[in-house]
């Protein structure tokens, strides 16, 4: 009986070591570039989705965050084609983290024809060039205000525009369905040359009728002659609206309200908005082409993600926030950030974070005309959630007056010509400047090149080179903007790097381009 026991407890002792062994295989060596090694041999032989996700962590560990990235993805693309599509977000956001970009840009005189293929020709879009906007409402250092019919103070866009130093095309309000239509913001719009976006937000779909109400709002709207852009029941992918949870019966409503603004209300583009998450959620709110006018989305960058103080946010480029929806719909409609803002301070701690929103304006801003040339509208929400917000939504401050830091990059990011002022009411606008990829351009005087930098690491050190000689140095994330005089080059062939490296002097990635100087 002993003897029984004994034998039996070696014998489940050896398998219990076999099962081990086994584990021991699959988690591969001890050290980081063993591991390495050895999960790239597992994929080839095996490749699973579980089996990528691991050796992108083991890149991850030996800092070869180009390859975790590819690896990420490839992993969110095995889970994609089995429908298992909250897996493959998760895993695309990590792919993203780890992504490492360098691309250079030159700014020329745009090509209206050549501009053209960035144009869908949708109601108020403009051939190139990118509308700025924002919401003002409860922008504390404004002290001119104007009562609205509701009883309500609302802020003076010309002390915005003044304290920012730059005219903005749009302003937004928000309005429940069912208010009537807001004369005095549209007329404040039209008396200082802005374009209104009225975020109407119905309580209950049903509500939502062919009715008196809704045709007289249209009518007003028309008599009103000023360019209006309704975002009707935004962010509808979101569990946090009442709209929220029967597709179809938002399509249907959407339609309708569509339907009667563009019999009524020539004046009047409607765009459809969802949250940038969840994205799984996105595709099934769409109301079709002949509803939608434009197509926007809604991000933000904020330092703790959903509120947690463990879910850090700091890393997120919000340019990432961009891509689902820009990829779906951006060939076919304009495309409008109906609200963007980065926040420089959360409730949860209450600690003072400029440079986290500065750099991510920076990013953000920088993306538009370099990644996503097809986003027609972009508009901040300029507000301090953390006094103003409604009860269980006041975790963070976006103020762009609130912060100098941050209204100072808010400002310079707006210098650049491609950001319009005005919304159209004739011909189509269109930039004065195109912003295109750097190649073999001959190139003459002065001329203003750029970059888009993207890397695990916030603030990269980015080197531009000329003829091996170091030019510019710059650290502050945004379009790495510098001026090169092409007067002190000789005539012919010179040669333009861009060299980027982490905070301890290590590259990152190098593009190297040659141009052709005619002096």
């Amino acid at each position: 009986m002993a003897v029984a026991l004994l034998c039996g407890a070696l014998l489940a002792g050896a398998f219990g070591l076999v099962k081990y062994m086994h584990r021991l295989a699959r988690i591969g060596p001890v050290g980081k570039f063993e591991r390495v090694a050895h999960f790239e041999r597992l994929v080839a032989t095996e490749p699973l989705a579980s089996n990528f996700k691991t050796l992108a962590e083991a890149y991850v560990a030996v800092e070869d965050y180009p390859k975790a990235s590819s690896a990420y993805g490839k992993a969110a693309d095995i889970y994609r084609s089995k429908k298992d599509l909250n897996a493959a977000y998760a895993l695309d956001r990590y792919s993203q983290r780890y992504e490492t970009a360098a691309i250079p840009y030159i700014e020329k005189t745009t090509d209206p024809e050549d501009a053209k293929r960035y144009y869908t020709g949708a109601k108020f879009e403009p051939v190139y060039g990118c509308y700025t906007g924002a919401f003002i409402d409860h922008e504390d250092s404004i002290k001119g205000t104007y009562k609205d019919e509701y009883g309500g103070w609302r802020r003076d866009v010309t002390a915005f525009n003044h304290l920012v130093g730059s005219k903005q095309a749009i302003f937004f309000m928000y309005l429940g369905y069912g208010r009537d239509f807001p004369a005095k913001f549209v007329t404040h719009m039209n008396d200082n040359g802005a374009a209104a976006q009225i975020a109407w937000e119905p309580d209950d779909l049903k509500k939502v009728r062919d009715d008196e109400y809704l045709h007289n709002f249209a009518k007003k709207a028309r008599e009103s002659k000023v360019p209006i852009f309704i975002r009707f029941a935004s962010e509808m992918n979101g569990d946090w609206t009442p709209y929220h949870g029967d597709p179809e019966l938002y399509k249907e409503k959407f339609r309708l309200v569509a339907r009667v603004m563009h019999k009524e209300a020539p004046n009047v583009a409607m765009v459809w908005c969802p949250f940038e998450i969840p994205a799984r959620l996105i595709e099934p709110y769409y109301p079709g082409d002949e509803a939608a006018d434009w197509v926007g989305v809604n991000i933000y960058s904020v330092p703790f993600l959903d509120n947690d103080p463990n879910r850090d946010g700091q890393w997120r480029n919000p340019a990432d926030g961009l891509r689902f929806v820009y990829n779906l719909y951006a060939a076919r409609k304009p495309i409008m950030v109906c609200e963007y803002a980065a926040s420089h301070m959360s409730s949860l701690d209450m600690v003072p974070r400029s440079d986290f929103a500065a750099h991510k304006l920076g990013q953000f801003y920088a993306s538009l005309p370099r990644l996503y040339p097809r986003v027609k509208a972009v508009c901040w929400l300029s507000m301090n959630a953390v006094k103003h917000a409604i009860p269980g939504r006041q975790k963070n401050n976006y103020a762009l007056l609130d912060d100098p830091l941050v209204r100072k990059r808010y400002e310079q990011m707006l210098y650049s010509p491609y950001f319009l002022s005005a919304v159209s009411r004739a011909a189509p606008a269109i930039a004065r400047e195109e912003i295109v990829p750097l190649g073999a351009q001959v190139v003459s005087g002065s001329v203003r090149l750029s970059a888009w930098v993207k890397t695990p690491e916030e603030q990269p050190v980015v080197i531009w080179r000329v003829n091996g000689a170091e030019v510019q140095r710059l650290t502050d994330p945004g379009p790495y903007q510098w001026w090169l005089d092409t007067r002190g080059l000789p005539n012919g062939a010179n040669s333009v790097e861009l060299l980027v490296q982490d905070s301890a002097g290590k590259e990152i990635a190098r593009e190297a381009r040659t141009i052709e100087v005619r002096n």
